[in-house]
């Protein structure tokens, strides 16, 4: 039973962080720059995806992933020790799950409230402060999702070398 139950919270774990990381890839190398690209149409785009639920996709599949891997993490020391932590897999595995959180961190409190500022302004007059501030969420947008995507991969990458060690 044990054994079900691990191998249920691991899929659950590798299912929700492979969800994460293919929408955060698609929308920092495909999806945000070509909203930018399309000008004042593109906040439109931002607004209908944040009304589809994106905000809510992108949280709920980041505390899935943290969430289990916090459980998976509890329960390999739990069987292993405290002892284990000191080994280059447990080091690999705190690292790549600091990088996770990280990265959760930064996509909601920035992203996250860089997205909703834009599908407001979206609804706003044309005026030429409104599309200075547009361009700086851009911008913001655009440097700290890359930061994210990398944390992302840094963090994936780490868990499956751990396995190794």
């Amino acid at each position: 039973m044990e054994f079900q139950m691990l191998s249920i919270l691991r899929a659950a774990h590798i299912l929700a962080a492979a969800l994460w990381l293919g929408a955060g890839a698609m929308l920092t190398l495909y999806i945000m720059p070509s909203i930018r690209s399309a000008g004042a149409a593109g906040g439109a785009v931002i607004a209908e995806s944040m009304r589809r639920g994106l905000g809510i996709f992108m949280a709920s599949t980041a505390g899935t992933t943290i969430l289990t891997g916090l459980l998976l993490y509890w329960i390999w020391f739990g069987a292993r020790g405290a002892g284990a932590s000191f080994g280059a897999g447990a080091i690999m595995l705190l690292i790549g799950a600091l990088a996770g959180v990280a990265a959760a961190i930064m996509g909601g409190a920035i992203l996250g409230r860089t997205s909703v500022e834009l599908a407001a302004l979206a609804a706003a007059p044309a005026s030429e402060a409104t599309q200075a501030r547009i361009a700086a969420l851009h911008e913001r947008g655009a440097a700290v999702s890359k930061i994210v995507l990398t944390l992302l991969i840094v963090a994936l990458l780490l868990m499956i070398f751990s396995r190794s060690f």
